[in-house]
C-alpha cells in the first residue's frame, strides 16, 4: 500500500492514505465490504485501526523514497514495446500480445534484474516465439513493412547488430523468457483455459460491491491473436510451453560473463564475520560456512584515514 501511495505521487494521480486504506479493507476483508449497501460507501473500521495504518503507510513511504533515492524518473518497459516493436518491424498484434506479457514481467523478479528496454525486447522476443513455434513459417508479403513472427523470433535469438543499436544482449533476453514462460506455466496450470496471460485493464471497478467467486465469471484474456496463430493453444497448454522451453534450452548460449561494478573489490579475500579484515589464503576455507552473524563492511574515502583503507 506503501508503494502504491508513492506510486499516485509519481503519476499524478493523488490519493490520501485513508483512501487506499479503505480500499484494501474492501479487499481484505470481503465480509466487511459484503455489508455495505451505499454504492461508494466505506468499510466500517475502528477509527484507531485506521489511524494506526495510516501512520505506518507513511513511514513506509519514506523509506521506500529512501530506497529509490528520490529518484522519480521511472522509466517502465511499455514506451519501449511501442517503440522497438515499430522499429523492429513488428505487427500490431504482435506489439499488443508483447505489452501484455510485459504487463505480466510485473509479477516476477525480471523489473528488478534488467532494465526496461532489455525486458521489452525479450517481451517482443517471447511474443514472436509464441506466435511461431510450431507453426509454418509463411514468408511476408512483398513489399511489406512488418517481419513475420519466425523472423523477428530469428533476429533476436542470435547474437547481432542489434546487440550493439539496442544495448542488449541476447544471454538477457532468454533469461527473462525462460522466466516468463515459467510464469504462463503456472498460470495456464492453476487457472482455467479462458484464463491465459494478463487480464483486461478494468474500468474504474468499486472496490466496495463485493460478490463472491466464481470461476464462470473470471475475464476472458485480452490477448489479441490471430486466426492462424498458435499462441492461443500454446498459452492454454503447459505441454506445449514445456516444449518451447526446452526447444530453447538446446539452443540457448553460454550466460555471458558479467563486468564488475568496479576494478576493485574491496571484499576480496576477507572472512566472513572476521570484523578486522582477516585474509584467506588461496584454497583456503577457514571461516567459511560459520554462522557468525551479520557482516558489515566500513569504508570511506581514499586518504580519509579510515583503518584498513588507503
Amino acid at each position: 500500500m506503501a508503494c502504491m501511495y508513492v506510486a499516485t505521487k509519481l503519476h499524478d494521480t493523488l490519493k490520501k492514505p485513508r483512501d487506499i486504506l479503505m480500499a484494501s479493507y474492501a479487499v481484505r476483508f470481503p465480509e466487511l465490504a459484503a455489508k455495505i449497501r451505499v454504492v461508494g460507501g466505506e468499510v466500517e473500521m475502528d477509527h484507531n485501526v485506521v489511524e494506526t495504518d495510516r501512520k505506518r503507510i507513511i513511514a513506509i513511504e519514506r523509506l521506500v523514497l529512501e530506497m529509490i533515492c528520490f529518484n522519480f524518473n521511472t522509466r517502465l518497459s511499455f514506451s519501449f514495446v511501442i517503440k522497438l516493436g515499430k522499429v523492429l518491424g513488428a505487427t500490431k498484434d504482435l506489439i499488443k500480445l508483447a505489452w501484455h506479457l510485459a504487463v505480466d514481467s510485473h509479477r516476477t523478479l525480471v523489473p528488478l534484474m534488467y532494465p526496461p528496454h532489455t525486458i521489452a525486447l525479450a517481451c517482443l522476443y517471447l511474443g514472436a516465439l509464441l506466435t511461431s513455434f510450431e507453426s509454418p513459417a509463411i514468408p511476408a508479403p512483398d513489399g511489406s513493412m512488418y517481419r513475420t513472427s519466425h523472423e523477428l523470433a530469428a533476429l533476436l535469438g542470435e547474437n547481432g547488430q542489434w546487440e550493439t543499436t539496442y544495448q542488449a544482449h541476447v544471454e538477457d533476453l532468454e533469461d527473462i523468457v525462460h522466466i516468463l514462460i515459467d510464469l504462463l506455466q503456472t498460470m495456464s496450470s492453476n487457472f482455467p483455459s479462458s484464463v491465459n496471460a494478463s487480464p483486461n485493464t478494468p474500468s474504474s471497478p468499486s472496490p466496495y460491491s463485493y460478490h463472491p467467486f466464481n470461476p464462470n465469471n473470471l475475464p476472458q484474456s485480452s490477448i489479441p491473436f490471430s486466426p492462424s496463430a498458435s499462441a492461443a493453444s500454446l498459452l492454454s497448454s503447459s505441454t506445449s510451453l514445456t516444449r518451447l522451453k526446452i526447444a530453447l534450452k538446446e539452443r540457448e548460449h553460454e550466460p555471458r560473463e558479467r563486468m564488475p561494478l568496479s576494478q576493485t573489490d574491496p571484499t576480496a579475500g576477507l572472512t566472513p564475520g572476521s570484523g578486522d579484515g582477516e585474509v584467506v589464503s588461496a584454497g583456503g576455507g577457514a571461516g567459511l560456512g560459520k554462522n557468525e552473524g551479520t557482516v558489515r563492511f566500513l569504508f570511506g574515502p581514499p586518504g580519509s584515514g579510515t583503518p584498513g583503507l588507503s
